[in-house]
């Protein structure tokens, strides 16, 4: 299993490549896994994860259901799950030896699939061969030329559109929302939550150009009632015909469009569905609690408006300030990133992560001391989290996946 792993990590050096032709061709070449179920699709700058994993859980009382979501905390299994379990070991160590020659062959003729090519059609490959009836498939990065845009789903949803991968996806909203439309299909309805004018627009005429019928949650929902805890969030929402009284273990107000983008794609999906299966979903690094003595809140914010929210969501719980353990990749707004995380935290420790694209503790203290009180500089992440542990009880530990994986891993041998 490791050699395996270790080998489809080594794909990762052909870096992300946008573009459908290598990852059609090496579908085909495996028998055109997509074609073998129905699905949904979902994009957005943030929320798009939330969304996904509330979607499957409605989807998932009825049907034989697959969720393919990315990146992963700890463990690549996380990504492709089937029917509430991860795809399993065997698999994956034969797949991949099955599909080596194959991956190579590729590299020969044009070029070698990349990592996410290949985890992308192992996960459609996986949902074919377990039989599920329809997978919810999660974006990996704006739509349009990304690895999973080659299903063909029965609805599609765009949650958010703001700025982040503009090297790649645009430097402006409405060229960022031009590559998320990208995923609206001829005819599919769409589902939106995007709230910038310019964004919304470009999406408007895509849809309008594809025959696809677009419905904007927010105009559709009228929310009445919201209340967060640290069990969750609690909502009432109407729309023309029903009332929705909604209780997810997801927190933060934030939370509630990406459960109405859930609520409406499972509606067009299958009308027959009940919205409050919802309440099973799980999806971890989504602010989560890991203990409540001393308190410690992990969460997988990234970005600035990422970070908004969840600053916004810390306020409106806490009348105290955490200790803040933090990091960023390098291809972040970090500036912007560490500016809205000031507003709940006196006291940051500024750390980095195990991943190459991880940026220097060092710089990232730089910027935090603009708007921050205290900052220390711990690289080690170990030492950084044994630090705040010292120090509060109260920390929150986030900025990216990879360094809640790293504290779970020290939270075990801690």
């Amino acid at each position: 299993m490791v050699q395996e792993i270790e080998y489809l990590y080594s794909l990762s050096r052909f870096g992300i490549k946008l573009g459908l032709d290598v990852m059609l061709e090496f579908s085909h070449l495996i028998g055109d896994p997509q074609n073998a179920f129905r699905s949904a699709h979902i994009t957005g700058t943030n929320g798009k994860g939330s969304t996904s994993a509330m979607l499957y859980s409605i989807v998932r009382q009825k049907y034989s259901a697959g969720l393919y979501t990315s990146p992963h905390i700890r463990r690549f299994n996380e990504r492709i799950i089937v029917n509430d379990r991860e795809i399993d070991d065997d698999f994956i160590v034969e797949w991949v030896r099955d599909k080596r020659k194959i991956i190579e062959d590729m590299g020969k003729r044009n070029r070698q699939p990349t990592f996410f090519e290949v985890t992308t059609a192992m996960a459609f490959d996986y949902f074919r061969k377990t039989g599920v009836d329809v997978a919810v498939v999660e974006v990996g990065m704006g739509g349009r030329l990304d690895s999973t845009n080659i299903i063909r789903p029965d609805v599609t949803g765009i949650v958010t559109v703001s700025l982040e991968h503009t090297d790649k996806l645009g430097d402006t909203h409405e060229k960022i929302a031009y590559e998320k439309a990208g995923i609206i299909k001829e005819g599919v309805p769409v589902v939106v939550g995007v709230e910038h004018e310019g964004a919304l627009r470009v999406i408007r005429e895509v849809a309008e150009s594809r025959k696809s019928k677009i419905y904007n949650v927010n105009d559709i929902f009228d929310v009445t009632f919201s209340s967060i805890s640290l069990d969750g969030t609690y909502f009432h929402a109407r729309d023309e015909n029903n009332d929705y009284w909604v209780n997810i273990p997801l927190i933060g107000r934030h939370q509630i469009k990406n459960a109405l983008m859930a609520i409406k794609m499972a509606q067009i999906f299958d009308p027959e569905l009940d919205y409050r299966y919802i309440s099973n979903v799980r999806f971890p690094g989504r602010l989560e609690v890991k203990s409540r003595t001393p308190l410690v809140l992990t969460d997988a914010a990234h970005n600035p408006e990422a970070a908004r929210n969840l600053s916004n969501t810390i306020e409106e719980l806490f009348l105290r300030k955490p200790v803040v353990v933090v990091t960023q990749l390098k291809d972040k707004n970090y500036s912007a990133f560490l500016k809205e995380i000031s507003r709940i935290s006196d006291h940051m420790i500024v750390t980095e992560v195990k991943d190459e694209r991880r940026k220097e503790a060092e710089i990232l203290a730089e910027e935090a001391k603009k708007y921050t009180k205290s900052v220390e500089c711990i690289k080690e992440s170990s030492g950084a989290f044994k630090r705040a542990y010292e120090i509060s009880d109260f920390i929150l530990v986030t900025g990216s996946l990879y360094l809640l994986g790293e504290f779970e891993e020290w939270l075990e041998k801690r």
